[in-house]
């Protein structure tokens, strides 16, 4: 516990200095991000690498995103006074001189992982200072041109006399190989090392280890348009190879329902759901007490596998009291969908019953027609009425073209979500209080009008997967 809170506090002290910092001059890259993979063991579990150069690129593009809201300088100077006072930390005297060009953290692999921090160009007295203020069990030592810090000082000797490095390892060059080269944030995670970690503490769940992973990396990078994050992850076996590899991986498919559904929608989730995809869920359930919030039964899970099939959109639409919220599948057996969905909301009516909310939930009347093999369920009768009618759809609706376009989203996917940022905040804001939705201090008079979409799909490629979630800020 102590290890992850001095992490954390670095990595939060490194993301508010960056941004803090905003609005320095730009130009230098960032395209060494991750230099420490060359002092880091090679069977390193994980690796994560934070570019905290103030004059980089990526942390220019960045306060070039701010600038487009009004309360930019307002909103740093926030930030900067919100941290000093909740971390007790002099900004220019603790933490400024303390980081250098990047922050690195490193997971090693034992009965509990091991976490070693790892930076260069800073000050290193400034920095043995700011970590004994975090915790005064902390310990550095000097590795090369690399400041490594941690709790343990095994975990500094196995990186210090590490033969191995993880620059060196084929599974980490083949998971960064996947980044750009420019990224606010990197990261690294040897999936095979990972789940035999979970499995030696007890807590990787069937569901897991039917889906074995080689490794996975993601980042986080800035562009002009808004703020991008790509994940990738490489399929350690193929169908059979276990017995209890049950689950087929995705494929991509083109969507249908974008055709279909209104125009206008502020948010929509299109999947394909395969046969027997909840009944697979209950060998990794939700905790508890989620489980029981949700009403979540093996029994309800099978009737979901009754009613829903094929490609699936669930998606919302202006309206009063509540936004409308309509259901489109398509079930192998409509007749059998039709009839099962009565016990499906009765199960979501009794959940519904026990949320508190300004509005009674359970009693929002559910509307449902069974056409051209899929079974619409809706919260209004104009719903159905829309997306069976010949109107304007979403695949020509101008927001959710420019999603498309500035995400990068390809015409086949494994899914994908939408949300039309710029229209469903304002509404959030308005009509959040009547169903006791409580809003973050402020944020009813922050004015959020660049933020314009959020868009977030998946694609696969033989063994490869690959997720994207853009935000678009203009």
């Amino acid at each position: 516990m102590r290890a992850r809170r001095i992490f954390a506090g670095l990595a939060v002290a490194a993301a508010a200095f960056a941004v803090a910092g905003c609005g320095g001059a730009g130009g230098a890259g960032s395209s060494d991000l991750g230099g420490a993979a060359s002092i880091a063991p090679a069977d390193s579990i994980a690796f994560v690498a934070l570019d905290s150069d103030v004059s980089s690129a990526q942390w220019d593009a960045v306060d070039g995103l701010l600038r487009k809201f009004p309360a930019h300088d307002d909103l740093l100077a926030k930030l900067r006074a919100t941290f000093e006072k909740r971390s007790k930390l002099s900004w220019n005297d603790d933490v400024k001189p303390a980081l250098g060009s990047e922050v690195d953290l490193v997971a090693l692999p034992g009965k509990e992982p091991q976490l070693v921090g790892l930076t260069q160009g800073g000050d290193r007295a400034k920095l043995d200072a700011l970590l004994q203020k975090l915790d005064k069990g902390v310990a550095t030592e000097q590795i090369g041109d690399w400041t490594a810090f941690s709790s343990s000082s095994a975990a500094l000797d196995a990186v210090k006399n590490a033969t191995t490095k993880l620059s060196d390892n084929n599974t980490y060059r083949a998971a960064v190989a996947k980044l750009e080269g420019d990224a606010l944030v990197r990261a690294y995670a040897n999936g095979t090392e990972a789940q035999q970690l979970l499995a030696s503490l007890g807590k990787q769940t069937p569901a897991a280890a039917a889906v074995p992973v080689a490794w996975a990396s993601a980042e986080v990078v800035a562009s002009g348009d808004g703020v991008r994050v790509n994940g990738y992850s490489h399929d350690g076996s193929t169908r059979g190879s276990q017995p209890e590899f049950r689950r087929l991986p995705a494929v991509p498919y083109a969507s249908s329902l974008v055709d279909e559904i209104p125009s206008g929608a502020l948010f929509v989730a299109d999947f394909q759901v395969t046969p027997g995809e909840f009944q697979f869920s209950t060998s990794g359930p939700l905790p508890a007490p989620v489980q029981k919030l949700l009403g979540i039964t093996p029994t309800f899970l099978a009737e979901l596998d009754d009613v829903l099939g094929g490609e699936t959109a669930l998606y919302v639409r202006p309206g009063l009291p509540i936004p409308e919220v309509t259901v489109v599948t398509q079930p192998d057996d409509v007749t059998q969908a039709e009839s099962t969905l009565a016990d499906v909301l009765k199960t979501l009516r009794a959940a519904g019953a026990g949320i508190k909310a300004g509005i009674d939930l359970s009693s929002i009347p559910v509307f449902h027609k069974a056409e051209g093999g899929q079974l619409i369920v809706s919260t209004s009768q104009q719903g159905i009425a829309d997306f069976t009618s010949g109107g304007a759809k979403l695949s020509a609706d101008p927001s959710f073209k420019g999603a498309e376009q500035a995400s990068g989203m390809p015409a086949e996917t494994t899914g994908f979500l939408y949300v039309n940022l710029a229209t469903s905040l304002p509404l959030i804001r308005a009509l959040g209080p009547l169903v006791g939705l409580k809003l973050p201090p402020g944020a009813g008079q922050a004015d959020l009008g660049a933020l314009k979409t959020l868009t977030a799909f998946g694609t696969r490629a033989g063994q490869d997967t690959t997720f994207t979630v853009f935000l678009e800020v203009r």
